[in-house]
């Protein structure tokens, strides 16, 4: 049987490092004015997007992390953060306190594994 306590902090730390990799910059940028995510209390939000006539319709399918759910520019991010009570947040700034958050837990649950 595995320690519970060890699978979490190695799902943390692989998830952290994950998030800090998409940071590092490199020679393929993103679009910058497409930068934006929308969070809500639990996290970032992801979306399905439809046409619908000259538009798309948006529909939020649950929950992910900010470095890979959908990404608007800052209007439409702050459109539909309006439409889902949450707000809107550049997906960098979003996926370094994500990246904090982690290994915040991390140095809690080797804290505590170690008392």
């Amino acid at each position: 049987m595995t320690n519970p306590t060890a699978t979490l902090i190695a799902d943390f730390r692989t998830a952290a490092e994950e998030i800090e990799a998409r940071l590092t910059p490199s020679a393929c940028a993103t679009i910058a004015s497409h930068n934006w995510i929308v969070i809500d209390d639990f996290g970032p939000l992801t979306f399905t997007l439809a046409p619908e006539g000259t538009k798309h319709r948006a529909t939020c399918t649950g929950h992910g992390r900010a470095h890979e759910v959908n990404r608007f520019t800052k209007a439409d991010a702050e459109h539909l953060a309006r439409a889902c009570n949450a707000r809107a947040a550049f997906w960098a700034d979003a996926a370094r306190d994500e990246a904090a958050t982690l290994r915040r837990h991390i140095a809690t649950l080797e804290a505590l594994s170690a008392a």
